[in-house]
C-alpha cells in the first residue's frame, strides 16, 4: 500500500520554511547573475532522446510523443543550453552569458533543482568563484556559519600524466593511489600535492616537468592565488564528474555534499565555462547548520 504522503524516491517536496529558502536562493542569485550581465534562458523540459544520450553517467527518464518518436526528460541543461544556442552564436548575437534556474531529471524517479549559468564569451572561472562566494556569503539564514570547503582542480593534469607515465584514465577516476604512486616517484610527490604552498613548492622542485603538465599545474597555481580564499584545497589529480569539462576546475562542498560547481568546458565545439548552483543540497546544509 502507498501512503497518500508518500512520494517517489528521488523527488523533492518543499513547503514552508525549505520553500521560501528556495525562492529566496533563486531570487538573490538571479540579481547578482543579471548585475553581471547574465540573461535567464528557460529551456524545454522534454527533449529528443538522441540529444540527452552524450551523458553518459545518466540514465533518462523517456516516453513516446504522438509521432512515435523517442523523447527524453532534461537530464543536463548545460549541454541543451549550448545545443539550443549553437544556431544563435554562429548569427553572432550581441549576448552570451545565460543563466537558467530549472531542474534536471534522471531515472527512475530522481530530479535535482539546480541554477546554472554558461559564459560563452570568457573562459575564466575566476569570476565565477567570486559569484558563488558572494551567494555563500549571503547567509540566507540568520547566524548560519556557511563556510563549505573550496577545492580547486585542472581536469588536464590527470589526462596528461595517464598519456605520459602510460597510467590508465580511470586510475585517476577511481582513485587508485598504487596504480598513480608505482608509474613515477613525480607521480607520488603530485598526490601530496593540497594547497598553494606545496603545489608552489612541487614547481620549484621539478623545474624540468614536460611542457604541457607544467603550463597546466602553472594554470592551477595562477587560479589559487587569484582567490583569496582561507578553506581552499587544491587537488591537481582530481577527475571532473562531466566528460565535457576540459580544464580549470572549482567544486564548494560541505559535509559530503556538493554545493556549487563548475569549470571550463566544450560542448558542439563550442568552448566556454559554467558553473551550477546544486539548489537541493544547498537549501539542506542551511536547514542543518540552522538546527
Amino acid at each position: 500500500m502507498i501512503l497518500s504522503h508518500e512520494i517517489p524516491q528521488g523527488c523533492k517536496l518543499y513547503f514552508g520554511k525549505s520553500a521560501q529558502l528556495k525562492r529566496e536562493i533563486e531570487a538573490f542569485a538571479s540579481a547578482i547573475l543579471q548585475k553581471n550581465g547574465y540573461q535567464e534562458i528557460i529551456t524545454p523540459t522534454f527533449a529528443y532522446l538522441e540529444h540527452q544520450r552524450d551523458i553518459k553517467s545518466r540514465e533518462v527518464v523517456r516516453t513516446n510523443n504522438q509521432y512515435n518518436h523517442q523523447i527524453a526528460l532534461r537530464n543536463d541543461s548545460t549541454i541543451d543550453t549550448i545545443r539550443l544556442l549553437a544556431p544563435h552564436l554562429r548569427e553572432n548575437t550581441k549576448n552570451k552569458r545565460w543563466f537558467y534556474i530549472q531542474p534536471i531529471f534522471i531515472y527512475p524517479t530522481t530530479e535535482i533543482h539546480q541554477i546554472g549559468v554558461e559564459n560563452l564569451e570568457n573562459c575564466n572561472i575566476a569570476p565565477f568563484i567570486t559569484m558563488s562566494l558572494e551567494i555563500l556569503d549571503s547567509n540566507f539564514l540568520a547566524n548560519t556559519p556557511l563556510k563549505p570547503h573550496l577545492q580547486l582542480a585542472n581536469v588536464r593534469i590527470p589526462q596528461i600524466c595517464a598519456e605520459i607515465f602510460k597510467i590508465p584514465l580511470i586510475a585517476f577516476k577511481n582513485i587508485d593511489v598504487e596504480a598513480i604512486t608505482k608509474a613515477n616517484p613525480i607521480m607520488q610527490e603530485l598526490l601530496c600535492v593540497h594547497n598553494q604552498q606545496s603545489l608552489q613548492e612541487f614547481l620549484q622542485r621539478n623545474s624540468t616537468l614536460e611542457r604541457n603538465l607544467k603550463y597546466a599545474l602553472e594554470q592551477l597555481l595562477g587560479l589559487a592565488k587569484e582567490i583569496p580564499y582561507a578553506n581552499c584545497t587544491i587537488s591537481p589529480l582530481y577527475c571532473a564528474p562531466m566528460h565535457y569539462y576540459t580544464g580549470l576546475f572549482f567544486r564548494f562542498f560541505a559535509e559530503n555534499s556538493t554545493l556549487i560547481l563548475g569549470g571550463e568546458y566544450t560542448i558542439l565545439e563550442q568552448n566556454a565555462c559554467g558553473f551550477g548552483i546544486y539548489t537541493d543540497d544547498f537549501i539542506q546544509y542551511l536547514l542543518r547548520s540552522d538546527g
